[in-house]
C-alpha cells in the first residue's frame, strides 16, 4: 500500500520504502493537499470494499469515498485526515518494531 511519495515526486512510495533510510521519501507533513489526496485516493482504490457511515454525509461507499477525496470536498478532506492518521500509526508501529528487532540482535551478540 502506498504510504508516501518518493523524494523526487515521481510516484507514491510503499510503507517499506518510507521507513527505509536508504530510499529518499517525503514526510507526510511535506505533502501538498493535492499529493495527500492522490495518496489517499490510491489507497482507497486498492481496498476491496469500503463502507463508512458519517453523520451529515450518510453512507459512503468506495466510489463515493474516492470521488470525495479527489474533489477535496469537506468529506474528502476528512477522509484524507483519517487515512493520514492511519499511515502515521503504521509508520510508528513499523519503526517501533524495527527498533525492537535491532535491540534483540544487539543482545544476541
Amino acid at each position: 500500500m502506498p504510504a508516501g511519495f518518493l523524494g523526487d515526486n515521481s510516484s507514491t512510495a510503499t510503507l517499506r520504502e518510507v521507513v527505509d533510510p536508504n530510499v529518499p521519501t517525503k514526510h507526510l507533513s511535506e505533502l501538498t493537499l493535492e499529493q495527500r489526496a492522490e495518496l489517499v485516493a490510491e489507497r482507497l482504490a486498492l481496498q476491496p470494499t469500503i463502507e463508512l457511515a458519517m453523520i451529515g454525509a450518510g453512507m459512503i461507499d468506495k466510489q463515493r469515498a474516492i470521488t470525495e477525496v479527489k474533489g477535496k470536498t469537506k468529506v474528502g478532506r476528512l477522509l484524507i485526515e483519517i487515512e493520514h492518521q492511519m499511515i502515521r500509526n503504521l509508520l510508528e508501529q513499523t519503526q517501533k518494531a524495527e527498533r525492537s528487532t535491532r535491540a534483540r540482535r544487539k543482545t544476541k551478540r
